[in-house]
């Protein structure tokens, strides 16, 4: 599975605005949302690629709990793979959160678009970067809740090799998580194709921040 490739950083003022998205904001709380959209689209970026290397050491650890021939490991949760589905659940956990504060902050860009001074922010920039990061939103929603799915069906899959170790079952359960590896896929194609999307946007607003100084 293709890694994400971490982009550059972009700086601007730090800090994360509190405003509730009633209120009305101005050019320092939406510079200050901009700039947490960019810190959490990094952290997606390096949670999605933690997962493809937990993934792509799934294969190894479960052909090192099979070689042990003991279906226990299974059945009481101490085959290596339960850690590898953990750390993936961790992970996912963290995505989703990213994408909900991502959200937050792109809330107040709404109203900041609403309410703003279009003679001191970068009106088109930030419309740009609305849309965008409601649709990245939209991706990781749906990857977080079809790779979650994905992650239960495996560890009942893993869980079953302690109940049922007979060949048919084994090969059964590989091909159904080949085949949801296909999906999955495709859905990280649609959310690499939107970070770089995104992270267009926000370099054309730092580009008007910095012709605006």
């Amino acid at each position: 599975m293709k890694r994400m490739v971490q982009t550059a950083a972009i700086t601007l003022s730090a800090g994360v605005s509190l405003a509730g998205c009633s209120e009305s904001v101005d050019i320092e709380d939406a510079t200050s949302s901009v700039a947490e959209i960019e810190n959490q689209k990094d952290d997606v970026i390096a949670h999605i690629n933690d997962i493809v290397a937990s993934e792509e050491g799934m294969q190894t650890e479960f052909e090192e709990d099979l070689a042990e021939n003991e279906s226990e490991l299974f059945s009481a949760r101490e085959a290596q793979v339960f850690s590898s589905l953990e750390e993936r659940e961790s992970h996912l956990a963290a995505i989703n959160d990213s994408s909900q504060a991502m959200q937050m902050e792109n809330d107040i860009i709404a109203t900041a678009l609403e309410d703003g001074d279009s003679e001191e922010l970068p009106m088109d920039e930030l419309e740009q970067l609305n849309e965008q990061t409601a649709s990245l939103h939209n991706e990781l929603s749906e990857y977080v809740e079809t790779y979650g799915s994905e992650l239960q069906s495996q560890e009942e899959y893993f869980i079953g090799l302690g109940e049922d170790s007979d060949f048919e079952f084994l090969a059964d359960g590989i091909e159904t998580i080949n085949d949801s590896q296909e999906d999955l896929r495709q859905l990280l194609e649609n959310i690499h194709d939107e970070l770089l999307a995104t992270e267009a946007t926000l370099d054309d607003i730092e580009t008007s921040e910095e012709a605006s100084t």
